[in-house]
């Protein structure tokens, strides 16, 4: 029979050999095994690095050698665990909560270390800017991330974010949650620690934009004066039409040409002047070159001047408005304060951490949450506002910043920040977690200090798709010139025309006076004679002034 080959069993190997075999292996299992901080308490951080002893000796902390905090995690996995936030943390190919549309807490992940084939670095892992500011924290601080991802905010379970911050900062699976989450009082309360504010979460107010309006603008060339200013510009060029028609055409009643009746005749001839005054006002003619009398001339001089200024007036005050609602988005609603004007009525999102602080401080605001997060990033914000019957819109920065890049939000602008905060990784007093916050501030303050995060931040900001983007800086001043504004110009052109009609009527009192008496002297004249007789030849009577000549009382009265 053939003999069957001696196997040799392990123990009988070679003393050598299995110490290279295990000098091959050991590498490989540690790779593969993270090394987690088990106890955050025990953490040993130093009270200063730098290797120096007095405030001569230079500090180097970027030098691995002489920095202890910067070197506390080389080596070691922390865990964190992210919320679904679009362009901040998801996943390239896991969308939904496998096996359950919107189940509870803690069965609601995308990925996690511990779902088979749905691991968060497979089947193209997890992007977004707060990703890859945690990444690029992690390369500096040679340690790794093992990450988990879970659903956003659900509608059905009515679910909070300060809720959400708890159940993750009290799981033992994670040693911090990686969201870029607002410090709030409440969660400082609460034991919840906000590390170094990587995102400005200050909540800015964002309304309609009043320029954007595409319908023709049938009041654009009056409004530049308010009512009152061309009320007092009608009665103007009426006066001023009617006075020249007394001292330039004195004998206007008997002018043929102007109709049958002096109503006719005055009406005909006050429409004639109005449109010469018209055509003087916008420099059209020059009927009125030379008047013939120094009534007409002062009143020209004070119309010409009144032309003039009226005019400049009117062209800045147009051009004026034409260019600010051109290049700002001019909604008058640049404040709370405008905005308590108007009601007080605005939108936030669902679960806004910052609703009950932001109504404290100001009682006046109806807040309304009409949308989650997510949607209030893609969502047409206007549309939004007019379903809600509201003013504006309240969003933390970070977001409103995308927001009106987008295409559908070229109509909406950010005007005013209201609220002062920021975001970043949060852990919990608990188990001491919170240390970890003092290792990864310090080198993200290293990834702002060297541009890093200036970098990541553009990357994952919207292109802008609007025309033109938004102009906080704007001013939107195209509001009327007043009466009160106008007064001297127009007590210039009313002291004229009240001094020419005061000469106006005493030279026709003076004219009525002089034809009363020429009536009243005619009257005097009375030839008696017999019948069949004929009067005597009279000289022919001449109305003179002066002493030239005159007739004698006595042949005056003539009795034949």
């Amino acid at each position: 029979p053939r003999s069957t080959p001696m196997r040799r069993s392990p123990a009988s190997l070679h003393p050598d050999s299995l110490i290279a075999v295990l000098c091959v292996l050991v590498p490989h299992v540690n790779a593969a095994t993270p090394v987690y901080v088990n106890d955050w308490c025990n953490l040993d951080l130093p009270e200063h690095s730098g290797d120096y002893a007095n405030v001569s000796t230079m500090l180097m902390p970027n030098q691995d050698a002489k920095s202890a905090m910067r070197n506390l995690l080389v080596g070691k996995t922390i865990r964190a665990v992210a919320h679904l936030d679009t362009g901040r943390v998801e996943h390239a190919t896991f969308k939904s909560v496998d096996g359950c549309g919107d189940c509870p807490y803690p069965d609601v992940f995308y990925c996690a270390p511990w779902l088979p084939d749905r691991k968060c670095d497979e089947h193209g892992g997890l992007q977004g800017r707060d990703y890859e500011v945690m990444e690029a924290i992690a390369n500096r601080g040679g340690f790794k991330v093992e990450w988990a991802l879970t659903r956003g905010l659900s509608p059905t379970y009515n679910e909070r974010f300060t809720p959400m911050a708890v159940n993750f900062t009290t799981d033992s699976r994670f040693d911090l949650t990686a969201n870029w989450w607002t410090d709030t009082e409440e969660r400082r309360k609460l034991g919840l620690v906000v590390g170094h504010h990587h995102t400005d979460a200050s909540r800015v107010l964002m309304v309609k934009r009043s320029g954007e309006d595409e319908e023709i603008d049938y009041t654009l060339m009056i409004r530049p004066f308010s009512p009152s200013v061309w009320y007092a510009l009608c009665s103007v060029l009426i006066l001023h039409s009617v006075l020249m028609l007394f001292t330039e055409h004195p004998d206007w009643y008997n002018d043929e040409k102007l109709g049958k009746g002096r109503v006719t005749r005055f009406v005909k001839g006050s429409l004639s002047e109005m449109w010469i005054s018209f055509e003087r006002l916008n420099n059209g003619g020059n009927h009125h070159e030379e008047p013939e009398t120094n009534n007409g001339r002062l009143l020209m001089s004070v119309y010409g001047l009144f032309s003039l200024l009226i005019v400049s007036l009117y062209t800045a005050k147009l051009a004026a408005i034409i260019v600010i609602q051109d290049s700002s988005a001019g909604s008058q609603i640049r404040s709370l304060e405008d905005l308590k004007e108007r009601g007080g009525r605005a939108i936030m999102f669902n679960g806004e951490p910052m609703r009950n602080r932001m109504i404290s401080a100001h009682p006046y605001l109806k807040i309304t949450e009409a949308a989650s997060l997510d949607e209030l990033k893609t969502a047409k914000l206007s549309a939004l506002m007019n379903a809600h019957n509201a003013h504006a819109v309240i969003l933390p920065n970070v977001i409103a910043r995308n927001a009106v890049r987008n295409h559908n939000n070229c109509d909406m602008l950010i005007t005013n920040n209201v609220q002062i905060s920021g975001g970043g990784f949060m852990a919990s007093l608990r188990e001491c977690t919170h240390k970890i916050n003092l290792i990864l501030d310090a080198l993200l303050m290293e990834i702002e200090n060297d541009g890093t995060l200036d970098v990541i931040e553009r990357k994952f900001l919207n292109t802008d798709t609007c025309i033109s983007g938004p102009n906080e800086g704007a001013s939107n001043d195209d509001s009327s010139l007043r009466m009160e504004q106008m007064f001297a110009l127009y007590a210039v052109i009313a002291g004229g025309m009240i001094l020419v009609s005061a000469n106006v009527f005493a030279s026709g009192a003076k004219t009525t006076h002089a034809a009363m008496r020429q009536r009243s002297s005619k009257k005097k004249l009375e030839i008696i004679t017999a019948p069949g007789e004929l009067p005597p030849e009279l000289p022919e009577f001449t109305t003179l002034t002066g002493a030239e000549t005159r007739m004698d009382e006595a042949t005056a009265d003539i009795v034949i």
